[in-house]
């Protein structure tokens, strides 16, 4: 049976092994792992501590250190254990982004307040009573107040299983991904470690696993990152279902194949071999050296679904390129005909980003710069210019030459979609709009220069 009684919350030490996230380093990167997979829930808990004051309705359960000593491990209640910690300062708050009224109430935290919540009432186990304390805490999870102990998601119900000896192949191919993988940004690391969905991974991978060369998922995970074929296909899926552009809705399609439409995965000969037996027989035959390849339906130039598929594919690289991957990832998620306006804004943005990165890397070395001779910062227009030329070895490269015409073209534009005179008006005059047609229009001309500039 477990004691009870206050302990300093100087003394409480985070569960550094939570379920929810990965296995974290330290306390400060546990509390940034907290907030980053339900920012909602923990700023809701933070804003009713400090308001109310900790209220020892429910104990935080502890596990006392089997090594003796003055610290005990949290195993129920971190979220609000990482609450007090941040309003006492025990924890560094430094890229924690908090909320600025958070900020305030902690600054405004009286003398009172400290004194009463500095000790908070715990009911404290031996370090032996770890699977009894295990067994309580996966019954403590049913609460859905945003303020109150939140749900297991997917993901730390994956780690609790697998905890207890269940076989997680889906849990274990996103732990890798997520430390390993080469098209996602730290925030996203962060974010999917403890928030993804895990399902559609599981049945995505099922489906895909002889496609990569592997006899089944635990094979395919086994094989992860370095030993697997096609590794760029096998991360871009994960990472559009952490986007959440690849659904069950599109895996289960009967119409579409998504792994050789969307990723250039075609299913295995035995596969199609099967597939043809189970339907209805045909006469033709199809050499075995030469199986039948399905092509991607072209669409026009001014539709939408070419600006999706550009953007699926482009995967920027280089320093400093971070800000290019988070604004394309949010361009994404946008429908053109829902979303023009937003789409320019980030499609501009992407492209001041991108040059500012293109002349750092090539500006030592007599590339284009991004100021004049006097100090003064350039128009992107300028820059871009600047930056075509340098691409096209001022028009001696005929291949780039012809691949940029249309870049060219549309930067010749004194008011063109890129100026900042667009952007403006785009912003302050009431009769100047764009729609899904003019984007798709406009973005077939740049896109080789925003590819060109993030090779």
């Amino acid at each position: 049976m477990p004691t009870t009684k206050p302990l300093p919350v100087e003394h409480l030490k985070l569960d550094l092994r939570n379920f929810r996230t990965v296995k974290q380093r330290s306390e400060s990167k546990a509390v940034s792992a907290l907030i980053s997979i339900e920012p909602d829930r923990f700023w809701a808990l933070a804003e009713s501590l400090l308001n109310d004051g900790y209220h020892p309705t429910e104990n935080i359960i502890v596990l006392s250190s089997s090594k003796g000593g003055s610290d005990w491990l949290v195993k129920e209640g971190n979220r609000r254990v990482a609450v007090l910690k941040l309003a006492f300062g025990h924890v560094t708050k430094h890229g924690l982004n908090i909320p600025s009224h958070i900020e305030t109430a902690i600054a405004a935290l009286t003398d009172d307040w400290k004194t009463a919540n500095q000790s908070i009432p715990c009911a404290i186990y031996d370090a032996q009573e770890a699977d009894l304390v295990d067994r309580i805490v996966t019954l403590t999870h049913g609460k859905g107040e945003k303020a109150g102990r939140s749900n297991w998601n997917a993901v730390a119900r994956a780690r609790h299983n697998r905890n207890g000896g269940e076989s997680e192949p889906a849990l274990d191919l996103l732990e890798k991904y997520v430390k390993e993988g080469r098209n996602l940004t730290p925030q996203q690391a962060e974010r999917w470690s403890g928030v993804f969905p895990l399902s559609v991974l599981d049945e995505a991978i099922k489906r895909l696993s002889p496609r990569f060369g592997a006899a089944s998922t635990r094979d395919l995970v086994k094989a992860y990152p370095g030993k697997v074929s096609k590794r760029t296909a096998l991360e871009s899926v994960l990472h559009d279902i952490g986007l959440e552009n690849l659904t069950f809705t599109i895996i289960r399609s009967k119409t579409e194949d998504f792994g050789e439409v969307r990723y250039g995965l075609p299913a295995p000969p035995a596969a199609s071999s099967s597939a043809a037996a189970a339907g209805t027989t045909s006469t033709a035959t199809t050499s075995p050296s030469q199986p039948a390849v399905k092509k991607l339906a072209a669409v026009s130039v001014n539709d939408p679904r070419a600006v999706i598929r550009a953007l699926r594919n482009f995967q920027p690289k280089g320093n400093n390129r971070e800000k290019v991957v988070t604004l394309l990832d949010e361009a994404r998620t946008l429908k053109l005909n829902k979303h023009p306006h937003a789409f320019c804004f980030l499609l501009r943005s992407m492209f001041e980003i991108s040059a500012k990165a293109y002349c750092a890397d090539h500006g030592a070395a007599g590339g284009p710069q991004t100021t004049k001779a006097d100090g003064k910062d350039k128009r992107l227009v300028e820059v871009l210019r600047d930056i075509t030329n340098h691409l096209t070895k001022n028009k001696k490269d005929t291949a780039m030459t012809k691949l940029l015409h249309g870049a060219m073209t549309e930067l010749a534009k004194s008011e063109g979609l890129l100026s900042v005179t667009s952007m403006n008006q785009l912003v302050h005059n009431p009769n100047f709009s764009v729609d899904a047609t003019h984007i798709c229009t406009l973005f077939a001309n740049v896109f080789p220069l925003l590819d060109a500039m993030n090779v």
